[in-house]
């Protein structure tokens, strides 16, 4: 696992992606898909596959700002990853593409997945997307965050002082595919400072 995520950083550094938005977003990837374990019913190696599409969903800026997740799914096919097989770097690159554009229905998509690489993709796609979201200002405001399941909801507290406002509004825009996708929306809840 060490091995793949160093190849995807070397491919991420590459094409001069912005490294403490990289780190964010994967840590918080992984923080919602460890807490959402029983949600999803994914493993390990879904983990592993989503750390490696958080390091390289930037990577198609450096070639296009208007169509970068196009442009990252071509550099992530056109490149090999040592330690994932040829269909785990399509549904990294399919994650990726993804996490900015909409999903076709799976009669629609272009048949390289199978249905339960389709689910997979969509369901990764998902928690990407919202953690982007939650990083829109490349700020590291939800870096110190805590997660909870409560009802129907995910909740997310941060301790983070200052304005978050840029963050609600573009988690609220980007969350409904992950509704769609889990029946879970998102509550966030800002620690007040001490006086």
């Amino acid at each position: 696992e060490a091995d793949v995520l160093s190849a995807a950083r070397n491919l991420s550094e590459r094409y001069m992606s912005y490294t403490p938005h990289i780190d964010a977003l994967t840590q918080m990837a992984t923080l919602i898909f460890d807490t959402m374990k029983k949600v999803h019913g994914l493993g390990r190696r879904e983990r592993l596959l989503l750390q490696v599409a958080a390091i390289l969903h930037d990577c198609g800026k450096f070639i296009s700002m208007s169509a970068p997740g196009e442009c990252a799914y071509q550099i992530i096919m056109s490149t090999e990853i040592l330690g994932i097989s040829h269909m785990e770097r399509e549904m990294v690159a399919c994650i990726v593409r993804y996490n900015t554009m909409e999903l076709p229905n799976f009669s629609e998509f272009d048949g390289k997945l199978g249905n339960d690489e389709y689910l997979i993709v969509m369901k990764l796609a998902a928690i990407l997307r919202v953690c982007n979201a939650l990083d829109r200002s490349h700020r590291q405001k939800f870096a110190d965050m805590k997660l909870t399941i409560k009802d129907s909801n995910i909740v997310i507290t941060t301790a983070y002082p200052d304005n978050i406002t840029l963050e609600k509004k573009t988690l609220q825009d980007k969350q409904d595919f992950f509704e769609e996708v889990y029946g879970l929306g998102f509550e966030i809840k800002q620690k007040k400072k001490k006086q």
